[in-house]
């Protein structure tokens, strides 16, 4: 019984990540792995956007954590019976499937914020650099 459980759950999340990844794709133009290239984004952003905005770090985290379990069942590196997580992390995705399509996601929320520090000065050595033709 508690198998058959855990593999339903495995499943679901399974496809619903399948159909996560596939939007994000769609988002960004990308043909594979939406999520890595949403994360990818997310490492792009300066510093100053995870003060700014407090779910940074938890979507981050979150993110990370769903494709490592993802990648974990795709490969094979557990079985789809063993226990891997909840439904939460499905109804997680949808939710943050609704903050996309809304534009409340961190990232869309970063790109309507300006920063003082969003373009780093430049040093004392990369303007003599600039100055003498590099």
């Amino acid at each position: 019984m508690a198998n058959s459980k855990a593999r339903e759950i495995n499943e679901r999340f399974f496809d619903a990540y399948t159909l996560f990844d596939e939007r994000l794709c769609e988002k960004f133009h990308v043909d594979e792995d939406g999520v890595k290239h949403y994360l990818a984004k997310m490492k792009e952003a300066v510093v100053e956007a995870r003060e700014a905005l407090p779910e940074w770090d938890a979507t981050f985290n979150r993110l990370m954590a769903l494709r490592k379990r993802y990648n974990t069942l795709k490969e094979g590196g557990a079985a789809f019976n063993d226990f891997q997580g909840k439904d939460e992390d499905v109804v997680w995705m949808q939710v943050f499937t609704e903050k996309l399509e809304a534009e409340a996601d961190p990232l869309a929320k970063y790109s309507k914020l300006s920063f003082t520090y969003k373009t780093r000065n430049k040093g004392f050595w990369e303007k003599v650099k600039e100055f003498f033709g590099k």
